[in-house]
């Protein structure tokens, strides 16, 4: 079985724009038509948020007066290849709200990913003895939950990286990123191994390119974590 990736999200944040909620229709209307769904949080207020959901693709793009995001699931192979959903309509909106003349500059961005993979169950106890167990049994008894976290911090860029035993679908619905939707998900009722990935980047311009950079770091990092079992 390969591995799954349970979410990931995609975020660009920019300067406030103050009358978002004001020219935030007018910019969107065009892409409506494309979701399935949309939804309005704190309507005609300055934090307003427009959800856009694509259900038949299981992906929903937030635009706010202070970011733009995308989250997904299933596999990103979907979304690094040419005119996929990142360039449009992800991209296609960025676009619109960078040439208002409201716009300042975008100060950063966010990729987020969670990989999952089953194991089999005599190889997963040996990866808990291996890079955790004989680590922390002597400093916490009756474990529920156990995990290692790397972290790289470098000039204007963090990467944090968290990996450790996965256990089912409700350990899915209980982190802090949740999948778009965890009924259409692919099968998830196993044991194995969860690796989740972050990388915050201060920047002044994004493009599609740093989401493929950042995904395919994502991969190979997932891939070293997994060749050590």
């Amino acid at each position: 079985m390969d591995k799954i990736v349970s979410v990931f999200q995609f975020e660009i944040r920019y300067n406030h724009i103050l009358n978002f909620s004001q020219i935030a229709r007018k910019i969107l209307s065009p892409y409506v038509k494309l979701a399935q769904s949309i939804k309005l949080e704190n309507q005609n207020t300055i934090n307003e948020q427009i959800i856009l959901n694509f259900e038949n693709d299981d992906y929903v793009i937030i635009v706010s007066w202070d970011r733009i995001l995308i989250k997904g699931q299933e596999s990103l192979d979907n979304y690094i290849i040419k005119n996929s959903p990142i360039e449009m309509p992800f991209f296609s909106i960025l676009n619109k709200i960078s040439s208002l003349e409201e716009f300042g500059s975008i100060q950063n961005i966010l990729l987020a990913v969670n990989y999952i993979k089953e194991i089999e169950k005599t190889n997963l106890s040996k990866f808990m003895e291996k890079t955790i167990q004989e680590t922390t049994s002597n400093v916490l008894d009756d474990l529920t939950d156990i995990a290692i976290t790397l972290e790289r911090n470098k000039k204007n860029e963090k990467v944090m990286l968290s990996f450790g035993p996965y256990s089912g679908p409700l350990e899915l619905s209980n982190r802090p990123l949740v999948p778009v939707n965890l009924k259409t998900l692919s099968n998830t009722n196993f044991s194995g191994v969860m690796l989740e990935y972050k990388c915050f980047k201060i920047v002044n311009k994004v493009t599609f390119n740093d989401f493929i950079n950042m995904t395919k770091e994502s991969n190979e990092l997932f891939k070293k974590v997994w060749n050590t079992l």
